[in-house]
């Protein structure tokens, strides 16, 4: 199975170096390459946990209506060092107004280096809602998924509050914090003042709940931050 897994990554991986390769032609041929990346960073404390905590988010694609490279990074570090650090990257390809389907490579360095194929769908629904879904095939055959829901709230021009919901799913049971089912839940808002739109501080506020962890497993966390939001 893992063998056959890690061949599958490859070519996934080959699949997406093509991709590229692909925009790149696009890009020589009528020039309607664009691309948009948004980064956020910061820093702040977890309710009862000493040290601080700082994180890095970024999210982006480059491409025109109808490919897109598709790229994320987030990484998170508490008391100096990093906990976790996870690089997507994924070949999109429109399929309706405002949804792009996603097919690439998920990688792990933190915890541990793990490989995973992802699938997935991403846009806008009614409401102006930003949906994220994603299966993820581990290197070792294990099955898990990702639901992340957001908007963005105008109380005026430039103030802005963004409400999220994130949930992490496990087909099946793989240690004491990992079980079958919803095993981990995000909710959070964020805050932001944009003195124009490329430039944002933020402070946000979120908790992370582990509904079917065993005993001993995580436990709850509230976390506190503030930080800067560009786009570019």
């Amino acid at each position: 199975m893992q063998k056959n897994m890690i061949a599958v990554l490859r070519r996934v991986g080959v699949a997406l170096l093509l991709s590229t390769a692909a925009l790149a032609a696009q890009a020589m041929e009528d020039e309607s390459i664009y691309s948009y990346t948004l980064i956020e960073t910061g820093a702040g404390k977890a309710r009862g946990q000493p040290g601080s905590v700082q994180s890095l988010a970024i999210d982006g694609w480059v491409g025109g209506d109808f490919n897109r490279l598709w790229y994320q990074f987030d990484a998170e570090r508490r008391g100096g060092r990093t906990e976790t650090a996870e690089l997507q990257l994924l070949y999109g390809r429109y399929i309706m107004q405002f949804w792009d389907a996603q097919i690439g490579l998920r990688r792990d360095e933190r915890p541990d280096g793990r490989d995973y194929l992802a699938l997935g769908v991403r846009g806008l629904a009614p409401y102006a809602f930003d949906i994220d879904l994603k299966l993820f095939v581990r290197d070792d055959g294990k099955v898990f998924a990702r639901t992340r829901f957001e908007n963005a709230f105008l109380i005026t021009n430039r103030f802005i509050v963004t409400p999220s919901l994130g949930l992490e799913w496990s087909t099946s049971n793989v240690d004491s914090t990992v079980r079958r089912g919803a095993y981990q839940a995000d909710l959070g808002v964020q805050v932001r003042y944009e003195f124009n739109r490329r430039v944002a501080p933020y402070v946000s506020l979120s908790r992370t709940l582990y509904p079917r962890a065993n005993t001993g497993g995580d436990s709850a966390t509230t976390q506190f931050q503030a930080g800067l939001r560009l786009l570019f």
